[in-house]
């Protein structure tokens, strides 16, 4: 009888995974539907990684997106020079 309860685990494990995956493809498909942008319909699949440089409204718009992103490198490549110099003056 020591068997019942391993057996009773795996079964439930083995039930509640699809049952699991089967709940969250319908919660993307019933409530994630429109929102993947021009994604071709794998929104579900980019969940948690952003919006891969589109703007509020889900419209990818590359020319503002890298011109702000250009000038945050500039500024973060000018922190960085200002860092180097003072540790190597530390270091001297």
């Amino acid at each position: 009888m020591e068997w019942a309860i391993p057996a009773g685990l795996i079964a439930l494990l083995v039930l509640v995974c699809p049952l699991m995956m089967v709940g969250m493809m319908a919660f993307g498909w019933l409530f994630m539907r429109g929102r993947s942008g021009s994604h071709g319909g794998h929104g579900m699949m980019c969940m948690g990684h952003g919006q891969h440089g589109a703007d509020a409204e889900g419209q990818h718009s590359a020319e503002p997106a890298s011109a702000s992103l250009i000038e945050e490198l500039k500024a973060e490549r000018a922190r960085l020079d200002e860092l180097i110099v003072r540790a190597e003056k530390a270091g001297e």
